[in-house]
């Protein structure tokens, strides 16, 4: 992450942030994008985000389908 950080002149815990967004529900990337996602702010979900899917819902307030 370091070497991307340098490469695109930004600091790691950016690209630490972004990658993890990648990780991310598809129902909470759907809701992002729909403007849908209950009032949260998004480092909440970046900032070491729960590995499993049911857990980001949950943290989200967002039911699995």
């Amino acid at each position: 992450m370091k070497e991307i950080a340098a490469k695109e002149n930004t600091d790691h815990s950016y690209v630490a942030r972004m990658i993890n967004m990648t990780l991310l529900a598809p129902q909470i990337v759907e809701a992002i994008l729909d403007d849908t996602l209950p009032d949260i702010r998004l480092t909440r979900l970046v900032v070491s985000p729960p590995l499993l899917w049911q857990d980001q819902l949950q943290r989200v307030g967002l039911q699995a389908r």
